[in-house]
């Protein structure tokens, strides 16, 4: 392998050792360019690596991407060798996956760097984009592209990582156990943030004590010079970081006794949240573009991993004034007849629907509130019990109407109706344009409505309709 200040240049025999393959066929001599795992984007003396997902086998385009150039592919199974081995350097491996992984943590030994990895159940994207965009105010960072936080997208971002990088921010995602270990061995992060613990993707890792298990693993990664962000509301969090031998930094926006919190009180408007950030360095005033106390916390844990890298308190206010929401968390749509549409369609558990309920409510200061919830998934044995739990949340809310869709949404009903939601504000759907038609004849134009929604429910969807039958005058975020 050989790198200046451009991408890592890889050599066949490079690759072979690090993932520790059998190389056939054709031995190409030269530098090899990226690794890909998509055909539509591979170009000549890139490295093809075959995975197998859900609904692809990678195998199947391993033909496609020599006939595009590829130098070398990396595959499972000699049988898949035969049909390239003579226009093409072939590896063979035994997990695919995990040489992809392996490739990724052989680029970040190469390079000393800061890198902050953060995970949690609610609000990693955006601690990520938050940190990024403080960090980015003077330093050159690698970054996840979107939510590239599992065991296919951490390992293609590190493997962008150059010379010219001074730090990486690295969202890592898991849902079943044994993923955290595997991507803090290829990210090796330096500062670990885990923004909370909510029950969230219980169908692969089975109950909150895991959650809290799995997710602890990225501050036990950390080195001895490293730092744990620790979340000082989260009493599980809090507990946790008691027994670590390493620096520990506190946040907190509930008043509890940490290095960065709160002065006052959150004052919260339509796409915005103001607030007194309290730091080492002293007090600072906030303006963020983002709406809820959930994203202030989110906001103070990219200011304690900034602390933590050097930064100064004005660094870290212009870093967060600047950043800007990712789309389908909290966007805020004002509608041609002045309805307030919250776009929150990105995906949700437990934890988030009630933060987005309490957020969305504070914004609205006392104008009636629409919501339109989509089923969660992946909660295992105890999803009906966690949706009846956020109907309960939402009767709380007091919504002028609730309207439920999916097959477990029948349970966030029956939840808003047992905490004291009256029938007749509560609707269940069968499909997205029911929702929107429900919506639609219902909507007034001091409405603030909130649509939201596990990822596979797609609720943006419902989003769509209403937009196009009431027409945008501004948007906060798109």
């Amino acid at each position: 392998m050989c790198g200046g200040r451009a991408r890592v240049m890889w050599t066949l025999s490079g690759i072979a050792e690090a993932v520790r393959g059998e190389v056939l066929g054709t031995s190409f001599q030269g530098p090899l360019a990226r690794i890909v795992t998509d055909t539509r984007i591979l170009a000549p003396h890139d490295v093809f690596v075959a995975l197998k997902g859900e609904r692809f086998d990678g195998h199947d385009f391993v033909e496609e991407a020599v006939r595009r150039g590829a130098s070398a592919v990396i595959i499972h199974g000699r049988p898949w060798a035969e049909r390239v081995k003579d226009r093409a350097a072939v590896i063979v491996v035994n997990d695919t996956l995990q040489a992809l992984g392996d490739l990724a943590r052989s680029v970040r030994e190469r390079f000393s760097l800061p890198v902050i990895g953060i995970t949690g159940s609610n609000g990693k994207t955006s601690t990520k984009e938050m940190t990024a965009s403080i960090l980015s105010r003077k330093l050159k960072i690698l970054k996840n592209p979107g939510n590239f936080n599992n065991l296919i997208g951490v390992p293609l971002t590190l493997l962008e990582l150059t010379a010219d990088h001074e730090a990486a921010v690295i969202e890592m995602g898991i849902n079943v156990v044994g993923e955290m270990e595997r991507l803090v061995s290829m990210a090796q992060p330096t500062v670990g943030i885990i923004t909370n613990i909510h029950p969230a993707h219980l169908e692969g890792l089975g109950s909150i004590d895991t959650i809290l298990s799995e997710k602890g693993k990225l501050w036990e990664s950390l080195p001895e010079n490293g730092t744990a962000v620790v979340n000082a509301d989260d009493d599980r969090l809090a507990s946790a970081a008691r027994r670590l031998q390493i620096h520990c930094i506190r946040y907190s926006a509930a008043g509890r006794s940490a290095d960065f919190g709160l002065d006052g009180p959150v004052a919260v408007f339509p796409g915005e949240s103001r607030f007194r950030l309290v730091s080492p360095s002293g007090i600072v005033p906030v303006r963020l573009q983002a709406m809820g106390t959930h994203h202030v916390a989110n906001a103070l844990a990219a200011a304690a991993a900034a602390h933590v890298l050097g930064f100064s308190l004005e660094e870290i206010r212009v870093g967060l004034e600047a950043y800007r929401p990712v789309k389908q968390r909290m966007t805020i749509l004002e509608l041609d007849d002045g309805v307030i549409l919250v776009d929150d369609t990105y995906n949700a558990n437990p934890g988030s629907m009630a933060e987005a309920f309490r957020a969305v409510k504070a914004a609205a200061q006392g104008k009636p509130l629409a919501l339109i919830l989509g089923e969660m998934r992946e909660l295992g044995e105890a999803s009906s019990r966690w949706h009846r739990w956020v109907g309960e949340q939402a009767a709380a809310a007091d919504p002028a109407f609730l309207v439920g869709l999916g097959a477990h949404a029948a349970h966030i009903v029956e939840g808003a109706r047992s905490a004291g939601l009256s029938a007749h504000r509560c609707f269940l759907v069968a499909d997205h344009e029911e929702a929107a038609r429900v919506v639609l004849q219902r909507l007034e134009p001091a409405h603030w409505v909130l649509v939201k929604g596990s990822r596979g429910m797609t609720m943006e969807r419902v989003v769509e309709k209403i937009v196009a039958e009431k027409g945008i005058k501004k948007a906060s975020a798109w």
